[in-house]
């Protein structure tokens, strides 16, 4: 791992979902959102590398979500994520009115979180497997920001605030929010992304190099393929895709970023358990036959493709148990998470300006599956859709008997797997008592 210091900036599409859910409802399909997306992100990538080639990176697509990084001093490094946030604030514009392709999507409205400090480049590889992410308070902080952000408008720490002049300063707003308290601050600083001035004037250039990606590509050139075995990331591409029915599954650290000290003294501690959490949890994924799609944070995300007509070996319990395991597994290293999971469609794709290398599922059943885990799962909790308990109950009428049915229609438990199996043998030598089966010898 490389340690670095900078600003973690993401910007983020808020109303993203509503754009897939629109399409959908429209179209049956996400063509439109999927090329728009591509565009988007595609050009704030290409537009920051050929302003900022030496200290601008991109980490990776989560979602709605691009997560950037600058690795500079605060000041000028804040400067670059202005020139950058501006392109994307004026891109929107671009995407709304002056394509004609992506006239029947809902507009964009963006947010974009920004905060300063040091943090690591973990390089994941497992075989040919290979995705980089970041670990530090920073870039947990920059998240959280971004989260609380309003539409049109960026939020930044108080360390980048301070390194502002004051008729910069003048610009921002400072917010108190009490939530943040448990990350060691109590306020952050929020600007209209129209008043921030980029230090670098956004060309016509500029724009028609955004207009000539997007004709690159025809809607009708995007693809969705059913699978008939499961999902190799690798071979997908904005135009190649796949439409399958499964269950996608985020399991969350709870209260990890509590844990970073905001001045980075335990960092290379924090790192070190973030790596191991991250692995822990990819081993419980490929060993269940599972497919990794991404980290996310101190998120993981798999998914469960409905693949098989063999209900022995469908997808719903194999997500489960994974579950199961997971939160077995991160317990003994001091930490909890809570995971969600939701079955039904869902499509798969990779896009970016990098080769196209972030992998991206969309449609309702991962949104869903993100608000299960993000609202409803607490600590060493899982929380799962009506679906997929409904499938449990044929499949393994046990394990969904370890399932309670909360307020709001989901089903959650807090049963590991070693529980599980406990209570399955335990289950079992009773049914063998009642029946008289066992070794007369031993009579």
């Amino acid at each position: 791992m490389k340690r670095f210091e900078g600003i973690h900036f993401y910007i983020n599409i808020d109303n993203f979902n509503d754009i897939i859910l629109d399409e959908l409802e429209k179209y049956h399909t996400v063509n439109h959102s999927i090329h728009a997306l591509d565009t988007f992100f595609s050009s704030i990538e290409s537009y920051g590398k050929r302003n900022y080639k030496e200290s601008f990176f991109v980490e990776k697509i989560t979602g709605s979500r691009l997560h950037l990084y600058i690795v500079d001093e605060t000041y000028s490094a804040f400067n670059a994520v202005k020139a950058i946030s501006c392109f994307a604030y004026g891109l929107t514009k671009v995407i709304n009115k002056e394509i004609s392709k992506y006239k029947n999507l809902l507009d964009f409205y963006i947010q974009i979180g920004a905060a300063y400090g040091e943090f690591y480049d973990f390089e994941f590889t497992d075989g040919d497997y290979f995705e980089e992410t970041t670990i530090g308070y920073a870039a947990n902080f920059a998240a959280k920001l971004q989260s609380k952000t309003k539409i049109g408008c960026i939020s930044i720490s108080n360390d980048i605030f301070q390194e502002l002049p004051d008729k910069e300063q003048g610009l921002f707003k400072k917010v108190f929010d009490p939530s943040f308290i448990k990350y060691g601050q109590s306020y952050y600083y929020t600007a209209l992304l129209s008043h921030i001035h980029s230090p670098i004037r956004i060309t016509d250039s500029d724009v028609e190099a955004v207009i000539d990606y997007s004709t690159r590509t025809n809607l009708n050139d995007i693809k969705f393929e059913s699978i008939k075995e499961t999902i190799d990331f690798s071979l997908l591409n904005k135009t190649t895709c796949k439409k399958i029915n499964g269950i996608p599954v985020f399991a969350d650290v709870r209260g990890f970023t509590t844990q970073f000290d905001p001045d980075d003294k335990n960092l290379n501690e924090m790192a070190s358990r973030t790596t191991e959490v991250l692995k822990s949890m990819y081993s419980v994924t490929k060993n269940c036959g599972g497919i990794h799609v991404q980290f996310q944070g101190d998120r993981e995300l798999s998914l469960y493709p409905d693949i098989s007509e063999n209900l022995g070996n469908s997808c719903f319990k194999r997500a489960v148990l994974s579950a199961m395991r997971m939160i077995d597994l991160i317990k003994p290293l001091s930490l909890h998470i809570g995971v969600g999971e939701d079955y039904g469609q869902l499509f798969a794709t990779r896009i970016g300006a990098r080769g196209e290398k972030d992998n991206i599922l969309l449609g309702k059943t991962i949104i869903e599956a993100d608000l299960i885990e993000d609202q409803y799962a607490d600590e060493d909790q899982l929380v799962i859709s009506k679906a997929i308990f409904e499938a449990l109950q044929v499949e393994d009428h046990s394990l969904s008997q370890r399932f309670k049915l909360m307020d709001c229609g989901l089903y959650v438990t807090t049963t590991g797997y070693r529980e599980y199996l406990n209570n399955k043998e335990t289950k079992r030598l009773q049914t063998n008592t009642q029946q008289n089966n066992y070794n007369g010898a031993w009579g």
